[in-house]
């Protein structure tokens, strides 16, 4: 006899189903998430990610879209994750432009210093 011919069995199945069902069913919509991580992308645009960090932003702008597709298809779970994906590839591919904007001021900025102490014989003394 298979457990789930009898009613105690079939009761069985029939809770182990509705108790997945309502895991599910009670991870609420990640719509912050998702716009926490929309967020952080056009944060990271602004920065310049889109030229100085093209595989970083683009991850990230890839795992966006794919959370949102989530979000739309009820997929709750797959949405939040990959919009938290999203969240940190956007916030590295930010920090990876603004480093690379931070050392081209200062290679600027050590251009002009030499360009001063060059003109000016007597500043390096001071």
């Amino acid at each position: 006899m298979r457990l789930w011919s009898t009613p105690g069995g079939r009761r069985l199945l029939a809770m182990i189903v509705l108790s997945t069902l309502a895991a599910c069913a009670s991870i609420p919509p990640p719509v912050q998430d998702v716009a926490e991580a929309e967020r952080a992308v056009q944060a990271a645009a602004d920065a310049g990610a889109g030229t100085v960090a093209p595989a970083e932003f683009e991850k990230a702008r890839g795992k966006l879209e794919a959370a949102k597709s989530a979000l739309q298809a009820q997929q709750h779970l797959k949405a939040r994750q990959l919009a938290e994906q999203a969240l940190v590839d956007a916030e590295l591919a930010q920090v990876t432009a603004e480093a690379e904007a931070g050392a081209r001021a200062a290679t600027e900025i050590r251009a002009q210093i030499r360009d001063l102490g060059g003109s000016s014989p007597g500043m390096a003394d001071r």
